[in-house]
């Protein structure tokens, strides 16, 4: 007899199913069940990928359901059997999770007796859990469910079957209730067992030793075979039957499940259609419409139409005209860049028509799949935003997308020798790994421990570990979302999750909207604001901006800061705005993995001719020098010579993006060649350009994203090379964001002419301000360990009346003993006319009285002087020596992270005149081959997995920037020195590539003699990393 499993558990039932959707489903097909249903506890969370392995075996019926848990009953096992029984295990989901903690879930039992109607009771099937400790209200149940509930009949094979079923036979009988076989499926194979074991420790917070009965007894909850199941219920045949029966009557599929979008407000007389199309020409009065860009706004509308799609961009509309209202700086990026009718609506900033830029990239009906609109606003406003849409489309029909934080090895690894009984204490899992041996010395098992512990830690890579919010990602519906996929509360405060991630989401043909952030964005409005500039006044091709951006002169912009940016850029030497966009693109992996770079470099700056093999090939890749350096240049070459249709096309970026270098690539690869060949290119030409577009299969951009950070980038150059002051104020204002910390910014902007002034008690804000023209007052926000709200607090008090001096400041700040020791240190209190070392002990003594209400200790003030309100005055000490130099340095960096007496290397070289004389300026004059000895400040470290082992860096010193290169030997020899310091010394030769100017290293050594970092006079941690 056939057989169909009603209750499996997925690694979704978390820390208890120990398969993946796609296991049970696959498994569950191998052996030939009739169907499957998945239950996972509290959760849909594994449907769609379930709904994924199955969909293309008709004969084979998928079920969804869940398993609910209780208070004050044992748990139940509902089943759908139509749309609308769905929505409302939904809805008991959602309420299960309402007001509890993250990933909690229970409910009373009248929730389900007094909250299901009699129509839907009749469309739901239920299971209880017999084996609970709680009670089952069987009467009451029946009355509810009549002959929809049933009691499950388990052979659980551990001794204790007999009498189970005995008592499962007496409720039948007392009750008049039906069995159903069941094997309460927690895995797809029995050695998964094991892997099970593992994750109940961990849930029970417990070594396997000591988690008891917690554990299964045996490894039979695995999918059996119909044979298995006739063996195991050849006297129960009729339960069999029974799970066939309720199979058939199980008609809801997860195809059912479409959006309908909100349309409230669209008005009466349009459809979603018409509105659009609407808007589109409204909106193509402010854009230049010529007759390229009217012929594809038409094909556009045409195929938004066919597809039903009007109302995702009506969306995004709303969400961007909501945005411009409240003065929120947004842009839409990714392929939505690709489309006319994005850019006409604002929502992009790309002209497609001008670019020629392929739609399809973005929508096409092949693809089978919904678009994906990014749209990126300021990182410190897009709460604003995401309130806005919970507001105008209500909780109960908007929720976030959820992002499934998965084990990787090494923390399953980790998890798994805790599970174990192996000491991990707070060793990292990297540590851990390195230790094992040592740690296990006297495990009882310690011969086979580690293969054993490997061997489950690699079975549980991509387990779900728990729910995140995902970047951005909006669900919404004209109809309650939680008729569609449960909601439950977000960690953070006045969010809430649906249970699927945006795949799932694209399994099952739903639309998400997606609200993202951008920090560059709240640095350019903030920026903009202060220079009085809109955006659409910054000019075009300024003629300084680029040759700053030639110069690598680019801290702090957008997307060409990085140190392997700005080395492309000393090659690369833009000069409009497309060489701009190949700037941000080819500087990926795969480009890079392609071997793009090089030849696109040399055939650039005239080393290397381009040769094309026919006019075709000219219009498609003459822009990028003969070079497929985009995913849409591809998919054109596709369609003008290898015959494929635009959506074809789009299906083949599609499957390139999947390949890999040591697989084949398939039968769209195999057209496409043949295509290239038969289109007039020579199969040399043909298989040099097919090596380089297997380099896409690594992560790539495509041109219209490529094309909309390259005007982010332009616009914050452009910022940066007129108003210096302005932009650098910004960026510390919008912080944290980018590769660079606050003092590198800042010096970066005194280089640039800009003056800064320090934090000031009576002057600073909780910002940075532009205090005069082209001057900048640093903020309270550089200080270390202040809240905005202490700060807050302080101004409130100074707007009452300046501070007078050190006791009236220590008397009316209220800010925090340790807080005001450091600006003391940093010399802040020089405007009362007290140094360092001067204010620092009589703040200390002054906190010493106040602590120990005592008048025997020695003091410099008078005991008057902080009890009575009329005195104000403390005495001075006898004068202190000055700080010196670096001293002062060591001051602010304590208090602010940066000083504004000077880079630190310029006083360290008058401290220390045995370190190198050679500087970033002198090293950018000198020539290629020579060989130097420099000294600065460690910025970047970087290895990044494309390099073979190879180690970037930056160094600092007072002029500027030094780029390094550790080739493997060279970083192995100098490992420890490299990465536990952050002044050091070094030595190699000078290589110059254009503009871009790096030493070779072959010496590194640390300026102080000390062991760790932390050791030395000024421990600077580099932010930067790129580690492969």
């Amino acid at each position: 007899m056939s057989y169909v499993e009603l209750r499996a558990k997925t690694n979704f039932s978390f820390l208890t199913g120990a398969s993946h959707p796609d296991e049970l489903l696959a498994q569950a097909l191998k052996v030939n069940l009739s169907g499957m249903a998945l239950t996972d506890i509290n959760g849909v969370y594994g449907m769609p990928r379930g709904y994924r392995a199955a969909k293309d075996f008709p004969g084979f019926k998928y079920i969804c359901g869940t398993e609910l848990t209780f208070f004050d009953h044992a748990p139940l096992t509902l089943i759908a059997k139509t749309r609308a029984a769905y929505a409302r295990i939904c809805q008991l989901v959602t309420h299960s999770k309402h007001d509890k903690e993250k990933s909690e879930g229970n409910l009373f039992i009248q929730d389900i007796l007094t909250g299901v109607s009699a129509a839907i009771a009749d469309d739901l099937v239920v299971i209880p859990r017999t084996e609970s400790d709680l009670d089952i209200k069987w009467g009451e149940l029946k009355n509810l469910f009549h002959r929809n509930l049933y009691i499950p009949l388990t052979f659980y094979q551990d001794g204790h079957d007999e009498r189970r079923i005995q008592k499962l036979l007496e409720i039948k009988n007392q009750w008049q209730i039906e069995l159903v076989a069941s094997n309460d499926v927690e895995y797809h194979v029995k050695k998964r067992k094991l892997v099970q074991d593992v994750l109940i420790s961990i849930r029970e917070n417990k070594p396997l030793g000591e988690v008891g009965f917690k554990i299964r007894g045996n490894g039979e909850r695995y999918i059996k075979t119909p044979l298995q199941m006739d063996i195991l219920y050849k006297d129960f045949p009729e339960a069999l039957q029974k799970t066939l029966d309720i199979a058939d009557e199980c008609t809801f599929s997860p195809k059912e499940l479409k959006y309908i979008y909100p349309s409230e407000w669209i008005p009466e007389n349009h459809t979603a259609q018409s509105y659009l199309e609407k808007l589109v020409k409204d909106n193509s009065k402010q854009r230049h419409i010529d007759a390229k860009m009217q012929q594809l706004l038409d094909h556009e509308l045409k195929l938004i139409g066919e597809l039903n799609y009007a109302d995702y961009f009506l969306t995004i509309y709303d969400i961007v005209r909501k945005a411009n209202e409240l003065d929120i700086l947004c842009q839409g990026r990714g392929s939505a860049a690709n489309s006319a009718v994005c850019y006409v609506l604002g929502i992009t900033a790309i002209n497609p028509a001008e670019m020629n830029l392929l739609f399809e990239r973005f929508i096409s009906a092949e693809r089978g799949e919904p678009p994906d609109i990014d749209i990126d606003f300021e990182h410190e406003r897009r709460e604003e935003i995401i309130q806005y849409i919970y507001d105008r489309y209500g909780r109960d029909r908007a929720g976030m997308v959820s992002a499934v934080v998965t084990y990787q090895y090494r923390s399953a690894f980790r998890e798994v020798c805790k599970a174990f009984g192996v000491p991990v204490g707070t060793l990292s899992a990297k540590k851990l790994e390195r230790q094992f041996d040592e740690l296990v010395q006297d495990h009882p098992q310690k011969d086979s421990l580690q293969e054993k512990i490997s061997y489950i830690a690699g079975e549980m890579q991509g387990f779900p570990r728990h729910l995140s919010i995902h970047s951005g990602g909006f669900t919404l519906s004209a109809d309650p979302i939680i008729d569609i996929v449960p909601i439950e509360p977000a960690r953070k405060e006045g969010r809430t999750i649906i249970q699927w991630d945006k795949y799932d989401l694209d399994i099952l043909g739903l639309i998400k909207v997606d609200v993202l952030s951008l920090g560059m964005l709240t640095c350019l409005s903030k920026a903009l604001k202060l220079t009085g500039k809109k955006l659409y006044e910054i000019p075009a091709d300024d003629k300084p901006t680029y040759e700053m951006i030639q110069r690598c002169d680019t801290v702090g912009t957008f997307q060409v800061e990085s140190r392997a940016q700005m080395s492309m850029l000393g090659r690369l030497q833009p000069e409009n705005f497309y060489d701009l966009v190949v700037q941000v693109a080819i500087v990926r992996p795969g480009p890079i993995v392609g071997d793009m770079v090089h030849p696109y470099l040399k055939r650039r700056r005239g080393l290397e001719n381009v040769v094309y093999p026919n006019k075709t090939v000219e219009n498609i890749l003459g822009k990028t020098m003969g070079v497929p350096l985009f995913q849409e240049q591809v998919m054109k070459l596709a369609i003008d010579l290898a015959g494929f249709s635009p959506g074809e096309s789009d299906l083949l970026r599609k499957s390139i993006n999947a390949w890999k270098t040591s697989r084949p690539i398939g039968e769209m690869g195999d057209r496409l060649r043949r295509g290239l060949i038969k289109g007039g290119m020579s199969a040399e030409f043909a298989d040099q350009i097919f090596k380089q577009i297997q380099g896409f299969s690594h992560y790539g951009f495509p041109e219209s994203h490529a094309a909309s950070f390259a005007l982010l980038a332009y616009v914050s150059c452009y910022l940066k090379c007129h108003h210096p002051a302005e932009f650098a104020c910004s960026l510390v204002n919008s912080q944290p964001m980018g590769f660079y910390r606050n003092d590198t910014i800042i010096y970066d902007a005194i280089r640039h002419g800009a003056r800064v002034l320090p934090v000031s008690l009576n002057k600073s804000q909780w910002d940075c301000a532009i205090e005069e023209p082209n001057t900048i007052r640093l903020g309270f926000k550089v200080v270390s360990g202040l809240s905005k709200t202490h700060v807050q607090t302080m101004i409130n008090e100074r707007e009452q009346k300046n501070f007078t001096c050190l006791a009236d400041f220590l008397k009316r700040s209220s800010l925090r003993a340790d807080v005001i020791q450091r600006l003391a240190l940093a010399s802040r209190f020089e405007d009362f006319n007290w140094s360092a070392r001067e204010s620092l002990w009589a703040i200390m003594e002054y906190e010493n009285v106040l602590t120990k209400q005592s008048e025997t200790q020695l003091s410099f003030f008078t005991h008057t002087s902080y009890l009575n309100e009329a005195e104000t005055t403390i005495q001075k000490t006898p004068r202190f020596s000055e700080l010196d130099g670096f001293e002062k340095i060591q001051g602010d960096y304590g208090a602010f992270s940066l000083s504004l007496q000077g880079h630190p290397m310029q006083e360290l070289r008058k401290t220390m005149p045995q370190i190198p004389k050679m500087t970033s300026k002198k090293i950018r004059e000198m020539k290629t081959g020579s060989q130097i000895k420099t000294c600065g400040l460690v910025l970047i470290r970087q290895k990044p997995p494309t390099a073979n082992g190879t180690c970037f860096s930056t160094l600092e010193d007072e002029y500027g920037f030094i780029d390094l290169v550790l080739f493997p030997d060279t970083f192995e020899k100098y490992n420890d020195v490299f990465l536990n310091h952050c002044f050091i010394i070094v030595g190699g030769k000078i290589e110059r590539d254009g503009n871009t100017v790096s030493i070779i290293v072959n010496h590194v050594a640390p300026l102080w003699n000390t062991e760790t970092l932390h050791e030395t006079p000024l421990a600077l941690e580099p932010d930067q990393y790129f580690w492969g």
